[in-house]
């Protein structure tokens, strides 16, 4: 069943690449008036295809491990590292001990880490896990979790359930972190989030002041199994 289930998450992410790969014939314009531009933004795909780069590389990443069960395929980790090298870069971050960080989280982390990464710049909206779209703090990471194959809860209350808590210190990359009602998704190294905050803004990067840090807590969702048994 495992295997069957890796097989039909990659067919999903591979439909998911190919829509962004895929540029159709733009139709002429009608007797509406419209033009042709106005017409591209009801073409499949165009959402992806006007993600930022970042995000690209991530879907392109995300394709490759969604197909295998093997998180060291020579071919994914090329396409991973130039995820988290941009990421280094945008973030200011030693990208060797980035890299580091992503190998050696489990292959659920990575995932949930990638699939996050598909989201920078989509909108706030709270309520909201419309990929692409619209999201919320808690929408993404039930995003992120479920595209792992986790069947993680929606609200960002019970994403922090005492039952998946965890230290600091054995806090992984694609592991949450967060107070109250605003969740995160910690990116391994340091104190690099990536999130959706509140106030109409978008998802983005973040990192976490060290008097934050002192408050939050951690979460490991792989850990749900533990009690959704």
């Amino acid at each position: 069943m495992k295997r069957v289930g890796t097989f039909l998450r990659g067919v999903a992410v591979t439909g998911l690449l190919s829509a962004f790969l895929y540029v159709g014939p733009a139709s002429a314009a009608g007797n509406s008036g419209k033009d042709i531009s106005s017409r591209r933004l009801q073409m499949p795909g165009e959402r992806v295809r006007q993600r930022p780069q970042i995000s690209i590389d991530a879907i392109r990443a995300l394709s490759l491990i969604m197909r295998t069960e093997n998180k060291e395929d020579p071919t994914y980790l090329e396409s991973r590292r130039v995820v988290s090298d941009a990421v280094a870069t945008r973030l200011s971050l030693d990208p060797t001990e980035l890299n580091r960080a992503w190998s050696r989280a489990p292959r659920d982390h990575q995932i949930a880490v990638l699939s996050a990464l598909t989201q920078l710049d989509v909108p706030y909206l709270e309520g909201k896990e419309d990929s692409y779209v619209n999201m919320d703090c808690s929408g993404l990471l039930w995003f992120a979790w479920r595209t792992a194959g986790v069947d993680m809860p929606r609200q960002a209350v019970s994403q922090l359930d005492r039952r998946m808590r965890i230290d600091r210190e054995d806090a992984m990359a694609g592991d949450i972190t967060g107070e109250g009602t605003h969740v995160q998704i910690y990116l391994g190294t340091g104190l690099a989030m990536i999130h959706a905050p509140f106030g109409g803004k978008f998802v983005k990067f973040k990192i976490m002041s060290a008097e934050q840090a002192a408050r939050v807590v951690w979460t490991n969702p792989s850990n749900i199994a533990t009690f959704r048994l």
